[in-house]
C-alpha cells in the first residue's frame, strides 16, 4: 500500500477548481481585494481528465497511475529522462510491479478505458524506455529503421447480421461500410498518437539500434469482403482473408516494409439492439506478403470507440494514449514468441495468462510483467539480436550474386515436430526439387531475380496463398543490412535454416 497522503487526491481537485475560475470571477476578486491575481498553475492533465468522474471516486494509486503515466511520457518526450525515472521509480516504489493491489482497481470506472490494469502496461513500457535512455544519455539515433505501413482500406463489405440467429447462421443483409475519416484527419494524427509510445518503446527494446519510421498507405478504391460469424462462445466480425489485400500493395512497397498494420472499415454490427453489449473479435497478429513480418490486423472502430467489452463511448485522447499501446505490445510480443521459437515462450496460445506456466525466473503477475521478462531474460540476448531478427524489407537485395548452387544443401524448421520439417534441395541436373525426410517431394523453378524458388500444382501447399514460392532468407550482418549469404528460406511463414 502506497505511504502517500490519502486526501491528497481531494487537495488536487480544489486546486483545479481554483486554476479553473473564469476571467470575469477573477477581474472581481481582484478589484474586490485591491490586489493583483496570481497567475493560474498548470493543470494536472491527468487530474483534469478525472476531476468530471469526481476524483474521490477514484482510489490514490489509479490517480497516481494516471498522473505518472502522463507525467513521464511528457518528461521523456522533453528530454527529461532522468526525471521520468526518477519519478517512474517513486511511484514503482509505491506501487511495486505485480503487486496484487493492481487486481483491486476497477478497470472500466464510467466506462473509461485507460488499460487493465489501469496504465500498467504504459507504465511497464515507460519504464524500460526511461532505464535504457538514463542508462545511455549519449546514445547516438537509431543506426537503422524499420518501416511500418499503415494500410488503410477504403471500403468493406458482407452480410450483417441483426440477431444471434443470423448471426450463428450466417445471416442478415447485405451491409457495404466506409472508412472513418477521422483516421484520416490532420495528416492521419490519430493513428501517429496511437502508434507513439510503441515505436519509442521499440527503440529500448533493441538498446537503441532500431527506430520505427511509420509509412501510410491509402487504398481509398479497395472494397474488401467481410463476414460475421459465431465459433464456439467466440463472436467475429472480421475480413474474410486478410490476404486479400496483399494484390493491391505494390511490389515496392511490399520489399520495402518490415512491419504492417492493416485498418479495414469496421463490420461489428453494434448499431443493432442485441449487439449493443456484445464482444466482437476483428483482428490480432498475421504476417506480412512474404508470410514472415509481423501484420497487424484490426478495424477502424477500435482507434475512435471503445467497444463494449472495453468501455463506453468514443476514446479519448487520453485513453487512447493509455490503451493503445498495450494492445499493440501484446500483438508484438504474439509476433516476437514467433520469431523465436527457442524459447518456448508461447508454445500454447497465451500461455502467459496461466501462471503455472512462467519459467521459473520470471518476476511478476500481470501480462506485461510476462513481456517484461521474456524481454530482458530471453530476447534481449537473443540470436539474431533483436535489431537483427526485426527486419524484413528486402529492397535492394544481392539477388545478382545468388546461384542455385548456393540453395543445395539440407535445411530445418525449428523446434522439429515431424519428418516434415527436415528436407534437402537437390539437382539432378535439369530438375530442381524439394525432398523432405517424410519422402515427400515436388519441383522447385528458380526466380532467383526476385529472391524465390516457385512451386507447382504437385506441392501439397500450392492452393495456400504462402504455399507458392519457398522465399530464400539472406543472412544479415551486424546492423541487419542483407549480405549475399544464404540463411535459408521461408514456406507457410516458417524459417528453414540450413
Amino acid at each position: 500500500m502506497s505511504t502517500r497522503n490519502p486526501i491528497r487526491a481531494g487537495a488536487f481537485l480544489t486546486w483545479i477548481l481554483a486554476s479553473t475560475v473564469s476571467p470575469a470571477a477573477q477581474s472581481l476578486s481582484a478589484q474586490g481585494a485591491d490586489v493583483p491575481l496570481a497567475r493560474p498553475r498548470a493543470v494536472d492533465p491527468a487530474l483534469e481528465f478525472l476531476a468530471p468522474y469526481g476524483l474521490s471516486n477514484f482510489s490514490p494509486q489509479h490517480i497516481e497511475a494516471l498522473q505518472t503515466f502522463l507525467g513521464a511520457q511528457t518528461a521523456m518526450r522533453s528530454g527529461r529522462g532522468a526525471a521520468a525515472k526518477n519519478r517512474l521509480d517513486r511511484f514503482w516504489s509505491d506501487y511495486p510491479v505485480g503487486d496484487g493491489s493492481w487486481q483491486t482497481l476497477p478497470t472500466q470506472p464510467f466506462g473509461l478505458n485507460l488499460g487493465s490494469p489501469p496504465a500498467y502496461y504504459g507504465l511497464r513500457m515507460l519504464s524500460t524506455w526511461a532505464d535504457w535512455k538514463v542508462a545511455n544519455p549519449a546514445a547516438p539515433p537509431p543506426a537503422r529503421r524499420v518501416r511500418l505501413t499503415v494500410v488503410l482500406v477504403g471500403h468493406s463489405n458482407g452480410i450483417e447480421p441483426r440477431t444471434f440467429q443470423e448471426l450463428a447462421s450466417g445471416g442478415g443483409v447485405p451491409a457495404t461500410h466506409d472508412l472513418d475519416a477521422r483516421l484520416l484527419a490532420d495528416d492521419h494524427a490519430l493513428i501517429h498518437e496511437s502508434l507513439r509510445l510503441f515505436r519509442e518503446y521499440v527503440v529500448a527494446l533493441t538498446q537503441g539500434q532500431l527506430g520505427v519510421e511509420t509509412r501510410i498507405l491509402s487504398l481509398p478504391d479497395v472494397d474488401l469482403p467481410v463476414h460475421a460469424y459465431r465459433q464456439g462462445s467466440a463472436n467475429f466480425a472480421a475480413l474474410v482473408d486478410f490476404t486479400d489485400v496483399w494484390p493491391y500493395v505494390s511490389t515496392t512497397e511490399q520489399l520495402e516494409s518490415d512491419w504492417w498494420w492493416l485498418i479495414y472499415p469496421s463490420h461489428v454490427p453494434e448499431q443493432y439492439a442485441p449487439f449493443q453489449t456484445t464482444e466482437f473479435i476483428t483482428g490480432g497478429m498475421g504476417v506480412g506478403p512474404e508470410s514472415t513480418a509481423p501484420l497487424f490486423v484490426i478495424d477502424d472502430r477500435w482507434l475512435v470507440r471503445k467497444p463494449p467489452h472495453l468501455g463506453q463511448g468514443e476514446y479519448s485522447k487520453v485513453e487512447r494514449q493509455a490503451y493503445l499501446p498495450q494492445w499493440l505490445q501484446h500483438e508484438f510480443f504474439h509476433y516476437l514468441f514467433r520469431r523465436y521459437p527457442q524459447f518456448g515462450l508461447e508454445a500454447s496460445p497465451h500461455q502467459w495468462f496461466d501462471p503455472a506456466t512462467w519459467p521459473a525466473d520470471f518476476v511478476g503477475t500481470y501480462e506485461p510483467d510476462y513481456y517484461h521478462e521474456a524481454w530482458s531474460r530471453r530476447l534481449l540476448s537473443a540470436t539474431p539480436p533483436l535489431h537483427v531478427g526485426l527486419r524484413h524489407a528486402t529492397a535492394g537485395a544481392p539477388w545478382h550474386a545468388i546461384t542455385v548452387a548456393d540453395l543445395l544443401d539440407t535445411f530445418t524448421r525449428e523446434p522439429v515436430l515431424n519428418p516434415w520439417h527436415i528436407g534437402d534441395i537437390r539437382y539432378d541436373g535439369s530438375q530442381l526439387e524439394w525432398l523432405n525426410t517424410a519422402g515427400v517431394s515436388w519441383n522447385l523453378t528458380p526466380d532467383l531475380a526476385n529472391g524465390r524458388l516457385t512451386t507447382g500444382p504437385d506441392c501439397p501447399y500450392f492452393s495456400l496463398w504462402n504455399g507458392k514460392a519457398f522465399r530464400v532468407e539472406l543472412e544479415r550482418d551486424a546492423l541487419g543490412d542483407l549480405t549475399t549469404e544464404v540463411e535459408g528460406f521461408t514456406f507457410l511463414g516458417e524459417l528453414y535454416g540450413k
